[in-house]
């Protein structure tokens, strides 16, 4: 079962939750590693309505990992981690989550019990055990845990599960393809839980103009104003257009795309159509 969060202090006027995401990884900081889980996170956090406010990107080093979770639980009603789970000395993530919340390590026995069933099921003759071989003790690494935390596995397919740590605190793996799958699973139920009503997406709308940024400013602003209220956020991108979206007039480029976001569809619209008018703009959301 998944557990409520006792509190929600950092609401946005438009109601939604706020999250944040802190990376962890040497490799991404070095520039081995493209981080593509940032953008997945931020597009499941559109899609689901909730605000994500920031993304920071820390060492394998436990003072920043720490340090890090700390100061965004205090900020976000909820915080993920990407990456430093696993059997290496420098997979050290589960133990800066427990440093940072005043508790242990120790080892979850379900977890361990569901590496052995699903690895033995995969043909594996190596089984983690704490007290076995080296390559044995480093296999039941990623099953010592946060001795203060909630263990979930949303997946039947994987034995890597979600831990819930502070209420806020969701530690996932760093592997694309489980942090995926594994968001997709977790996120929407527990979302879906903490509002207390039904999940409303952001949505969307992009408009085309062949000003310079200079030109639009002043309107910018105006409509800004005026539609914040309704939780409208408008954002100005110069030379930038998404892929299949310009009209196919081959002399047709955009100079400036403006975006308009909001949970409010009709406002969305409205604000989208008085771009177009004002601006001479062309609907690219379609």
């Amino acid at each position: 079962m998944l557990r409520l969060c006792r509190r929600f202090s950092t609401k946005t006027t438009s109601n939604s939750l706020t999250s944040a995401l802190c990376v962890i990884g040497d490799e991404i900081l070095s520039g081995k590693t493209l981080d593509v889980n940032s953008i997945y996170f931020a597009k499941r956090c559109f899609e689901l309505g909730i605000q994500l406010d920031k993304i920071e990107t820390v060492p394998d080093r436990y003072s920043s990992i720490s340090s890090s979770l700390q100061s965004l639980s205090q900020r976000h009603d909820l915080v993920f981690t990407s990456g430093g789970i696993g059997p290496t000395h420098d997979d050290i993530t589960y133990d800066a989550v427990a440093r940072a919340f005043g508790g242990g390590l120790a080892y979850h026995e379900g977890t361990l019990a569901r590496m052995r069933r699903i690895m033995s099921a995969r043909g594996s003759a190596t089984m983690p055990d704490p007290k076995g071989t080296a390559e044995e003790v480093a296999l039941a690494r990623m099953a010592l845990l946060p001795a203060n935390a909630e263990v979930v596995f949303p997946c039947d397919e994987y034995w890597v599960p979600v831990v819930s740590v502070n209420d806020r605190v969701h530690v996932f793996p760093g592997i694309p393809k489980l942090f995926e799958d594994l968001v997709d699973a977790y996120l929407p139920p527990l979302v879906a839980r903490l509002s207390g009503e039904s999940v409303t997406a952001f949505t969307r709308a992009l408009i085309g103009i062949h000003q310079r940024e200079s030109a639009i400013a002043s309107t910018l602003d105006q409509l800004q104003e005026r539609y914040a209220p309704m939780g409208i956020k408008i954002g100005s991108y110069p030379n930038w257009v998404p892929k299949n979206k310009a009209p196919e007039t081959s002399d047709w480029k955009p100079t400036v795309v403006i975006s308009v976001v909001g949970k409010d569809k009709e406002a969305v619209d409205r604000c989208r159509k008085e771009l177009c008018l004002l601006l001479d703009g062309v609907d690219l959301s379609v």
